[in-house]
C-alpha cells in the first residue's frame, strides 16, 4: 500500500488509502464530526463533492461520482472501476438541481468509496461549464476505459450545458505521458483557474506540476519536486499539488496535499509567477485540497488536519493563511469539518464542500467569514 503511494501519491491515491481505514458509515457520509452540524448545510446529497464556485449569484458544484461496475484500470491502491456517475449541481435560490450528468467516474472496486472524476470547475457566460476531470493513475491506463471516458477523464473540458457536449481544452494526462516533469507517468488533473486570453491553469496532482492550457495545448508552468523526511528512516515524499488561485498581486498561488507519508505541517502553498522558480509563501500546513482568496487574505482547506493516516478519520477545517515572512501561524476559522475539499467565497462567506472520500452523503456548507 505505502509503496504505491510514495511513488504516485496523487490526490486519488490519497483519497483511496483514507477511505480504506474508515468505516463503512463514514464513507457513506454519516459520521460527521458533530461540530459541522452548527454550519448551514445549502447543498447535500453529493457524490464525492470536490471544487465549488459561484457564476451570477448560483452556486456550483464538480461531483466526482461514485465509479461503477467497470471496466477497472490500475488506480493508485488498487482497481479503480468506471462509471458514468459523475455531475455538476447547481444551488439556485435554495434549489438544487444536476446541471450535467453521466460525467465519467471512477472509484475503488467494491467500496465505490475515493470517487475520481470532475474535480474543479468554472462558469464561463451563461451556458459554459469549464471542469477538470481527474483520472489519478498512468496515462497509459486510460486505454482500457470506454470510448468517452478516454475523451474525457484527464483532461480540461468545456461542457455546453443546454446539451452536455463537451469540447476538450487540453489533454492533460497525454502531456504527462509526454513532458512526466517529476516521477513516473501519472496524472490527476484537480485545481484550476482562468488566466485570460483563453488560457486556464490547471494543478496536475498526480504529475506534480502546475500546465497551462490553451487552444487544447499543455505547457508546463511550474513542476514541483520531491522532497525527504526527516527522522531515523527518511523517506522521499511527494508535493501533489491541488489548487490554484491568482492573488491580488497578480501572482499564482499552488496548494500542496504532500504525499505518503502524509507528514502533519509538511504542506506549503507556492506563489508562482510564469517564467520565474516558485517560491514557498507559507508553510506549517497539513494536507491542503483547496485555496480561495477574500480580498487580500488566503483561506485553505486542510481535508485532515491530523494527516491522512491519522486514525480518527479526515477531519478538517477552513483556515486564514499568513505568509511565513509575517511570522503568523495559520489559525482555524472552521474546524471539524468531516473531509473537507473545495471551497469558494461569496458575499462575506465562504463554501466548504465535505465528504470528499465519500460516494454519497456529501453536503456543501456556509461558513460566515465575520
Amino acid at each position: 500500500m505505502h509503496k504505491t503511494l510514495i511513488t504516485a501519491a496523487g490526490v486519488s491515491a490519497a483519497l483511496l488509502a483514507v477511505a480504506a481505514t474508515l468505516p463503512a458509515q463514514a464513507t457513506g457520509g454519516h459520521a460527521t464530526a458533530t461540530r459541522q452540524a452548527a454550519f448551514q448545510v445549502v447543498a447535500q446529497g453529493l457524490h464525492g463533492p470536490r471544487g465549488v464556485t459561484f457564476a451570477s449569484g448560483d452556486l456550483y458544484v464538480a461531483e466526482a461520482g461514485e465509479g461503477g461496475t467497470g471496466p477497472c484500470i490500475a488506480g493508485g491502491e488498487g482497481p479503480s472501476c468506471y462509471g458514468r456517475t459523475g455531475s455538476v449541481t447547481r444551488v439556485r435560490h435554495g434549489k438544487q438541481v444536476r446541471v450535467l450528468k453521466r460525467l465519467p467516474s471512477l472509484s475503488n472496486q467494491g467500496t465505490h468509496d475515493a470517487p475520481i472524476g470532475p474535480s474543479d470547475l468554472r462558469v464561463i457566460g451563461r451556458h459554459t461549464i469549464v471542469l477538470s476531470m481527474g483520472l489519478g493513475g498512468a496515462p497509459s491506463e486510460r486505454a482500457k476505459l470506454p470510448k468517452l471516458g478516454q475523451r474525457q477523464l484527464g483532461h480540461l473540458l468545456a461542457f455546453d450545458a443546454r446539451t452536455g457536449r463537451a469540447v476538450s481544452l487540453g489533454d492533460l494526462a497525454r502531456h504527462e505521458a509526454k513532458a512526466n516533469p517529476v516521477n513516473e507517468p501519472n496524472s490527476d488533473p484537480t485545481g484550476l483557474v482562468q488566466a485570460g486570453g483563453g488560457r486556464f491553469l490547471v494543478t496536475d496532482s498526480g504529475g506534480n506540476d502546475l500546465v497551462r492550457t490553451r487552444l487544447g495545448t499543455v505547457r508546463t508552468v511550474a513542476a514541483i519536486h520531491n522532497r525527504m523526511s526527516t527522522g531515523p528512516s527518511p523517506v522521499s515524499y511527494e508535493s501533489v499539488p491541488t489548487d490554484v488561485v491568482r492573488g491580488p498581486d497578480g501572482a499564482y498561488y499552488v496548494s500542496e496535499l504532500t504525499g505518503f507519508p502524509f507528514i502533519p505541517g509538511a504542506a506549503r502553498i507556492w506563489r508562482v509567477v510564469p517564467g520565474q522558480t516558485p517560491t514557498v509563501w507559507a508553510s506549517g500546513l497539513t494536507n491542503v485540497t483547496s485555496l480561495a482568496f477574500a480580498g487580500n487574505r488566503l483561506y485553505a482547506v486542510q481535508i485532515a488536519d491530523k494527516g491522512l493516516l491519522d486514525p480518527g478519520g479526515p477531519i478538517g477545517s477552513l483556515r486564514r493563511v499568513f505568509p511565513d515572512v509575517s511570522g503568523k501561524p495559520s489559525r482555524p476559522v472552521a474546524s471539524g469539518m468531516f473531509a473537507p475539499y473545495g471551497v469558494a467565497i461569496h458575499r462575506g462567506a465562504a463554501y466548504v464542500s465535505t465528504g470528499a472520500v465519500a460516494s454519497s452523503g456529501g453536503t456543501v456548507i456556509k461558513v460566515p467569514l465575520g
